[in-house]
């Protein structure tokens, strides 16, 4: 076997074991969470301290989300607004064009017969 071969595959055994302390080291504090829950549940006292700080969070994302429906309301009224500004505008100079136009159409009009 040459030295590069023989390297490669102690890389790959390396990285395998290291995959399995992983996973191993993984499912040990696993293991350790799920019993220290199961220990702190198994009092009322916790259980009610949990279901308390649960109930809190849970209204303070509601509230969260409240916040920013509200948000995103004011700010589609504030575009709408503005929208309705932009096509008020819009109207007023596209009736200035129409009625100089149609001044400049009569000038013309008159200049021509004029002549």
């Amino acid at each position: 076997m040459t030295d590069l071969s023989q390297k490669k595959q102690d890389e790959r055994r390396n990285e395998f074991n290291q995959n399995v302390a992983a996973a191993v080291t993984g499912a040990v504090v696993g293991a350790g969470v799920a019993i220290a829950g199961a220990v702190v549940l198994n009092d009322k006292k916790n259980r009610n301290k949990v279901k308390k700080v649960l109930t809190d969070v849970k209204d303070q994302a509601i509230g969260y989300i409240e916040d920013m429906q509200k948000q995103v309301q004011d700010k589609k009224d504030e575009i709408e607004e503005k929208f309705t500004e932009g096509e008020k505008k819009v109207k007023n100079v596209e009736n200035s064009v129409k009625k100089s136009l149609r001044h400049t159409v009569k000038d013309a009009k008159k200049a021509a017969k004029t002549k």
